[in-house]
């Protein structure tokens, strides 16, 4: 990450909503780095809308954004980690660029939020994210819905409601517990989700009855004595291939070519849901919390898949 040591902002109102921000986000729950990274986007974009005679927060336009956005892209760097940036002095590489641009779209709209400003300037402009390093495919809602059409027992249909409708990560389904599940209180105890992180998630109507049906007709004819709530078919813990290779069967079921291209496991489910909460208006820190993200940008990537797909739509 490049970016000016040292920016000077003059407007006292720019300078008041910069720190308020910074204030905010840690609150948040995003890392302490992210905010500094975050905070200095903003301030080096007040800087430039002071040398553009713009001075009021309420009167800065989307063209004031787009003009902003094609200097960034053009800039020079002027701080360099040599790992991570080219030492010839040349622009910012592509993910500096979109973090600056991301920093002011959420300082936007947190300002919009907290009713600073009336309209928000940056909410119809799109800008270019940069290639993930790490895939998270996530399937339409259509494509779930075809998943759950071809479930053949309770067993297949439970698993899609924990993968999918609670989130679960695939280590966290081979762990489950029978104690884990608390029907009464409607809710699953995570013990150990990554990093030995405890959390509790939420269970829908439709997924408590999807577990009761899986219990109470197919696990409990099991006699088994074993404390996972699903087994395989020899009576025993199920296993993380066992998950997919189930999935896999789901995918091939429903003679869907597209789905069926996707490279899709059980973590994919968990990238898909969290996809669907923010395009259906989730607030970003509630699917955190119902992630069990310890940082809240962990979280805000799926606002990029979120955008990404509307483009798509968009552009066919």
């Amino acid at each position: 990450m490049a970016y000016p040591s040292s920016i000077i902002v003059i407007t006292e109102q720019y300078q008041t909503e910069a720190a308020a921000h910074k204030e905010h986000l840690l609150k948040l729950g995003y890392d302490k780095h992210t905010v500094l990274i975050k905070y200095r986007c903003i301030n080096e974009f007040f800087s430039f809308l002071e040398s553009k005679g713009v001075t009021v927060l309420e009167s800065i336009t989307a063209e004031n954004i787009n003009d902003y956005y094609n200097y960034i892209q053009t800039r020079p760097s002027k701080k360099f980690y040599p790992k991570k940036e080219n030492k010839s002095g040349g622009v910012l590489s592509e993910k500096t660029t979109h973090t600056h641009m991301r920093s002011i779209q959420l300082f936007f709209a947190m300002a919009l939020q907290q009713s600073k400003i009336i309209i928000n300037p940056a909410s119809a402009l799109k800008f270019n994210c940069p290639p993930q390093s790490e895939e998270r495919t996530a399937l339409t809602q259509e494509e779930i819905r075809q998943l759950y059409n071809c479930c053949s027992n309770n067993q297949e249909r439970v698993i899609l409601s924990l993968a999918y409708g609670c989130g679960l990560r695939v280590s966290e389904l081979v762990l489950m517990n029978i104690e884990d599940i608390k029907l009464r209180e409607q809710i699953i105890i995570v013990p150990k989700g990554k990093f030995n992180k405890r959390r509790v998630v939420p269970l829908s109507k439709g997924v408590t009855a999807d577990i009761e049906n899986y219990f109470y007709q197919e696990r409990i004819k099991e006699h088994s004595n074993e404390k996972a709530f699903i087994l395989h078919s020899k009576g025993k813990r199920m296993k993380k291939y066992t998950y997919n290779k189930i999935l896999q069967k789901l995918i091939n079921s429903t003679q869907n070519e597209a789905l069926q291209k996707k490279e899709i496991g059980i973590h994919n489910l968990r990238h898909s849901i969290a996809t669907h909460l923010i395009e259906q208006g989730m607030q970003i820190e509630q699917v955190r919390y119902f992630l069990g993200h310890s940082q809240l940008e962990t979280t805000e990537i799926y606002t990029h898949i979120s955008q990404a797909q509307l483009n798509n739509l968009i552009n066919e």
